[in-house]
């Protein structure tokens, strides 16, 4: 399926424009990454001035796997009005989900075509024009921090991938846990990323979002925010901070909601552009 949504193009231009012009926050540079994709070019040790690689095997293509939720995913409007699944959940659904609604067709638009880290993967090959590289979604609809904790090795560290994106601040609510849970959480998959991959790291903070009806009682965005920037530096990981952009942009007078392809947290192909583009400052 093919998203259709579109933001007005008067102000997707500004936004995509804003977004380039932004200089980038302080971060590291995925080091070790930008040099397999240098390095790594898909040709035999003996047809390549880099031989074979440390453990004498021969250069692999380059393989990024990202962690992450409906965004990630690549999810963008809905094909029915929410207020109208949660009438068909029902509170009885929510707390029974041994026996969980069903619904005669898919609840959003997904599109992979469009998702930040395709835009992502085709910049690369645009820049290392010699190297192929490879990108495992591992983005699940409604997935939280927690989930994305507890499937980290099947998920992540099972591939061994040379970098590895995490997006995963998103659907939290006070519901689920404190903040500092949130965090631990965080902090626990990058030491294990660390300690079991050579794979360099990228936290991401998120988009914007817009009101949710899933969430009534208000959002903590803003603190996950500051958690994930705390967490990249303190870890030493890189940092793209992608809410950094929308919410100056949004400061100028910007209606988020016309920004959400489904009003309260899917980014436009547009919002995926500025994701990729804020991943790219960290290759200049």
């Amino acid at each position: 399926m093919r998203t259709q949504f579109e933001m007005e193009e008067e102000i997707k231009n500004k936004f995509l424009e804003f977004a380039q012009k932004k200089a980038p926050v302080k971060s590291l540079k995925p080091e070790r990454f930008i040099h397999k994709m240098l390095k790594n070019k898909g040709n035999l040790g003996a047809f390549s001035p880099d031989g074979l690689d440390e453990k004498g095997l021969e250069r692999r293509n380059p393989i990024i796997a990202v962690l992450g939720d409906s965004v990630t995913a690549g999810h963008f409007e809905w094909t029915i009005d929410p207020a109208e699944l949660l009438k068909g959940i029902g509170k009885e659904a929510l707390e029974d989900m041994e026996d969980p609604p069903r619904f005669a067709g898919p609840l959003e638009i997904t599109d992979a075509r469009e998702v930040y880290h395709e835009r992502f993967r085709m910049k690369l090959i645009d820049k290392y024009e010699e190297t192929s590289v490879s990108v495992i979604n591992a983005g699940i609809a409604g997935d939280n921090i927690i989930g994305m904790e507890r499937r980290l090795s099947r998920d992540i560290i099972n591939c061994q991938p040379d970098l590895v994106l995490i997006n995963g601040s998103l659907n939290w609510t006070a519901d689920i846990s404190l903040l500092s849970v949130f965090e631990g959480s965080v902090r626990r998959i990058v030491k294990r990323i660390q300690a079991e991959t050579e794979a360099d790291i990228i936290l991401m903070t998120p988009n914007a979002e817009g009101p949710s009806p899933f969430n009534p009682n208000g959002s903590t965005l803003s603190e996950r925010v500051e958690i994930i920037r705390k967490i990249a530096t303190e870890e030493g990981v890189c940092l793209s901070d992608t809410y950094a952009v929308w919410m100056d942009f949004l400061n100028m007078g910007y209606d988020v909601t016309k920004m959400l392809a489904n009003k309260i947290n899917h980014p436009s192909k547009a919002g995926h552009e500025v994701y990729a583009i804020e991943l790219m400052k960290l290759f200049k």
